[in-house]
């Protein structure tokens, strides 16, 4: 009998402790969810202040996984090597993981609440900062919440993907040694009606991967642009000065030269051309940009050195996640099945098994098509020996434009064969208002020449960061 009596009373207890969950979620408004359950708080619901969702602490950690502690006014959570560590009211947070601690600003703080006496902490700094979704349900008031390390790790499970592997290091070719390499574009953009021909040619050398000296001038007509924009305005004629800057962008053109070595964080552009000469900028200027300056002003956390260092030893996996984190999850009912639908067809398709052989060809092809709008991009491996040595990726779409209604097409294929040889195509198709048609060709080849990474000695250098300096050279005056 008394084990009886205890028995009704445990589960007279768990009654009443989930009976007070969802008395405490009905007193917010809100629930929350997690990869597409929903969460229960037993003790303390979530809260809104400052217009900002904010959850109780242990609660959210403990179900994302995460191993939680409280020392006073500092509160951290920790999972797979990464520790968050925030403090009571102060917006200022730190992310560590192995010996890298990056500080965070968060845009509210996390407190105490005096009736519960629990942590809260805001639902989307807290659950971004391990690399999760977040989004908002508004018609059910619903925060949502989706662990992507669960969802890709889930979808990897199982699978190989050397062909991917074998792609990854046939890209590394162009990054070591000197190459010189050269490029053009030709054909036209047309406006309601206008056509405008346009043609691009680039050359250049990169060396390792750092180092460049890059050459590129650009041709375009606007001739039966400005003839439609008269005609439709009703405009006066265009004066001498006007005429001969339009003739020049057509027949001279545009020039834009580069020249960097990135190792060392230092870019150079040049531009050249009567058209710039005539709205005032001095033939020969050149402009520098500090790459670590720049990064230390992006507000990321890194300078130039681990940004290089990283992007040379691509984790991506990583990176898919990282990218899947600012995925919009703002539906209760398919954030989470539809993110997880999406990473899987992905993985489903670049894995070795999707891959059908045609003689040295290997193909597969990613659908994502829904409802009536069509869109196809297709990945083509040439494979010899047992290793990549060309590829070429195909993307085809058909979709109706929501802003106009109007049917757009979208085509783009661009490939490097087994002789380093370019080609591409790029089209696109919005009538009546545009279309353009573009063919890409070009290639690589094995150079003897390292590239020239600063400017020639005696030209006048400008910073970029130096908005007083840009200015002065464009002839603009300076802001107020």
């Amino acid at each position: 009998m008394k084990k009886i009596i205890r028995w009704l009373a445990a589960v007279g207890m768990s009654a009443a402790l989930l009976g007070c969950g969802g008395a405490f979620a009905a007193e917010s408004g809100i629930t929350v969810q997690l990869d597409g359950q929903a969460l229960t708080f037993t003790d303390a619901a979530p809260q809104v202040k400052d217009q900002r969702t904010f959850l109780p602490f242990r609660a959210v950690f403990e179900a994302m996984g995460a191993e939680v502690k409280n020392e006073g006014s500092v509160i951290t959570a920790t999972r797979d090597g990464r520790t968050l560590t925030m403090t009571l009211n102060e917006t200022a947070a730190t992310v560590t993981q192995g010996d890298k601690t990056t500080p965070i600003t968060m845009d509210v703080a996390p407190y105490v609440d005096n009736a519960t006496w629990r942590t809260y902490v805001p639902v989307r700094f807290a659950a971004q900062a391990f690399g999760c979704a977040v989004g908002w349900d508004q018609t059910t008031s619903t925060a949502v919440i989706v662990d992507t390390d669960r969802v890709v790790d889930s979808a990897l499970e199982g699978k190989s993907f050397t062909y991917l592997e074998k792609l990854m290091e046939y890209s590394k070719r162009y990054s070591e040694g000197i190459w010189d390499m050269d490029m053009t574009m030709d054909g036209s953009l047309t406006l309601m009606g206008a056509n405008m021909p346009m043609s691009v040619a680039a050359s250049g050398t990169v060396a390792d991967e750092t180092k460049l000296e890059m050459d590129m001038g650009m041709k375009l007509d606007m001739t039966q642009l400005l003839a439609l924009a008269q005609q439709m305005g009703g405009g006066d004629e265009l004066s001498p000065e006007d005429k001969a800057m339009l003739d020049a962008f057509k027949e001279e053109g545009l020039g834009i030269g580069m020249r960097g070595d990135l190792s060392g964080g230092k870019l150079y552009m040049t531009m050249t051309g009567k058209v710039l000469e005539d709205a005032g900028l001095p033939a020969g200027t050149w402009f520098s940009m500090d790459m670590n300056a720049a990064m230390a002003q992006s507000g990321l956390g890194m300078d130039w050195g681990e940004y290089l260092a990283t992007m040379r030893n691509v984790d991506y996996v990583a990176l898919i996640k990282t990218a899947l984190s600012e995925t919009d999850v703002n539906s209760a009912e398919m954030g989470y099945t539809g993110l997880k639908d999406m990473v899987e067809t992905m993985a489903e398709t670049l894995s070795d098994k999707a891959f059908v052989k045609e003689g040295d060809a290997y193909t597969t092809t990613l659908d994502l098509s829904e409802g009536t709008n069509t869109a196809k991009i297709s990945f083509t491996l040439t494979m010899k020996q047992d290793a990549v040595v060309g590829y070429a990726v195909g993307m085809n779409a058909a979709f109706t434009d929501v802003d106009t209604g109007s049917a757009v097409t979208m085509g783009m294929t661009v490939g490097v064969d087994e002789k380093d040889r370019m080609t591409g195509k790029l089209t696109m198709d919005m009538a009546p208002m545009m279309s353009m048609e573009f063919d890409i060709t070009g290639g690589y080849r094995k150079g003897t020449a390292a590239p020239a990474a600063e400017p020639p000695a005696g030209v006048q250098v400008i910073d970029m960061m130096d908005p007083e300096g840009v200015n002065a050279a464009l002839g603009m005056m300076p802001l107020a």
